[in-house]
C-alpha cells in the first residue's frame, strides 16, 4: 500500500521540480539579455581586462543561482550588481597576495654578485673543504661523497657502499665533524 503512495506522489515531486527548474532557466536567461552587458562593464571598470571581466560576471551568475533561495526578481540586479563587485574585488585582492608572495619568493632566491672579497673567501674555503674531504678516510669519504655533494639518499649510498643506512649515517656524521675540526683548525669560524 505504502509503494502505491510513492509511486503517485512520485511523477506529482517530478513535476513541480522541473517547473521550478524551466522557470529558474528562463529567469537566468531574462537576467542575462537584460543585464550582461551593464555588468561586463561593470566588472572591466575594475578588472581593466574585457575577458577577466566576462568570467567575473560568469562567477557571479555562478554564485547567485548556486543559493538554495535566490532573491526576489525585483532585487536581483542589484543583488548581481554587489557580487559582480565582490568577485572582482576577491581576484584583485588574490592577484596583489600572488604578485607579492611572487616578489618575495624571488627576492629570497636572489643571489646578489658577491664582492671580490667574498669570491676569494669562498675559493679560501673551497679549498680548505677539499683539502678536509681528502683527508678523510677512504668508506668515509665515499659516503659523504654520494650523500652530500651527489644528492644521493643514504639507502642509495648504502647499497652503493654495501653497508647498512645506520652505517652510512655514522660515516657522513664523522666526515661532518672531521670537516668542522680541520676548517677550525685553518681559522674558519661557524
Amino acid at each position: 500500500m505504502s509503494e502505491d503512495l510513492v509511486c503517485q506522489v512520485e511523477p506529482q515531486a517530478r513535476e513541480e521540480t522541473f517547473n521550478q527548474r524551466e522557470e529558474l532557466r528562463s529567469r537566468c536567461a531574462e537576467l542575462y539579455r537584460e543585464h550582461n552587458a551593464e555588468l561586463v562593464r561593470r566588472a572591466y571598470g575594475k578588472l581593466h581586462s574585457l575577458p577577466r571581466a566576462k568570467d567575473a560576471v560568469q562567477e557571479a551568475y555562478v554564485r547567485v543561482f548556486r543559493l538554495n533561495d535566490p532573491p526576489p526578481i525585483g532585487f536581483l540586479r542589484a543583488y548581481l550588481h554587489k557580487t559582480v563587485d565582490n568577485v572582482a574585488i576577491d581576484w584583485l585582492r588574490e592577484e596583489t597576495v600572488r604578485r607579492r608572495d611572487e616578489h618575495l619568493v624571488l627576492r629570497a632566491t636572489e643571489q646578489p654578485s658577491p664582492t671580490p672579497e667574498e669570491e676569494y673567501l669562498d675559493d679560501e674555503l673551497r679549498a680548505c673543504l677539499q683539502a678536509a674531504v681528502s683527508e678523510l678516510p677512504p668508506k668515509c669519504k665515499l659516503a659523504y661523497t654520494l650523500v652530500e655533494l651527489q644528492d644521493r639518499t643514504v639507502k642509495e649510498a648504502a647499497a652503493e657502499i654495501g653497508s647498512s643506512e645506520m652505517a652510512v649515517y655514522q660515516l657522513v656524521n664523522r666526515a661532518y665533524g672531521h670537516l668542522a675540526r680541520a676548517l677550525s683548525m685553518r681559522g674558519w669560524q661557524r
